[in-house]
């Protein structure tokens, strides 16, 4: 019997979806990402790519057996993404380093000392509160802890998304055939709805009890 080990990260889909905490703001006509990770990179990973990853392992025993399979599209620095995300659709973009203390006066300041879990007793000095899990989500990426191994990644899945800009070229086409609209349109305020947020515990607005 054998046991292996599926490690997925922070969904690309979360840069272009409300509630998230990368959600991006429309400033003066220019997407704008405004978080605090310095000159780091988020490992985002393709969620549509990650079902071929696991059928891989099941069909892989000799090789899966004891892996712990960590995927990524890569390590997307945010610079990078806004000028991806500029080339497709052709509307201004840009990153903006953030400290801290001012991400957390922002969007996410109504959530910031709730649970991270919010099923979690707040009265209980194990729980975590929501800015202390994502002050250190952003650390991990800022300060390039996390690693992947891309040359394995691509000999598992040739056809794999590679970069920010793919998934982007990808993403905006499906959108446009599902009637979503471009990539510009989905990330206007006025067009976000609970529907549209990726994120199950955005979308069920943190209710609901275990």
């Amino acid at each position: 019997m054998g046991a292996a080990v599926f490690t997925s990260g922070p969904y690309m889909d979360m840069v272009i979806s409300p509630l998230t905490p990368m959600t991006p703001s429309v400033e003066d006509g220019v997407v704008t990402w405004r978080v605090p990770l310095g000159k780091g990179a988020v490992p985002h990973v393709d969620l549509e790519d990650c079902g071929f990853y696991v059928r891989w392992l099941f069909d892989h025993p000799e090789r899966a057996s004891g892996m712990d399979l960590e995927v990524a599209i890569e390590h997307v620095a945010y610079a990078d993404m806004a000028a991806a995300f500029e080339k497709v659709t052709g509307h201004r973009a840009q990153y903006i380093d953030t400290d801290l203390n001012t991400y957390w006066s922002g969007p996410l300041k109504e959530v910031a000392d709730l649970p991270a879990g919010y099923n979690a007793d707040p009265n209980d000095k194990a729980t975590m509160s929501f800015r202390d899990n994502f002050t250190g989500f952003w650390n991990v990426w800022k300060h390039g802890i996390v690693t992947r191994d891309y040359a394995l990644l691509d000999e598992i899945h040739p056809n794999r998304i590679r970069s920010a800009e793919e998934w982007f070229r990808r993403e905006g086409q499906a959108g446009r055939d599902l009637g979503k609209g471009s990539l510009w349109e989905r990330v206007q305020p006025e067009n976000w709805s609970i529907d549209s947020a990726v994120l199950k515990s955005s979308a069920d607005m943190r209710k609901g009890k275990l």
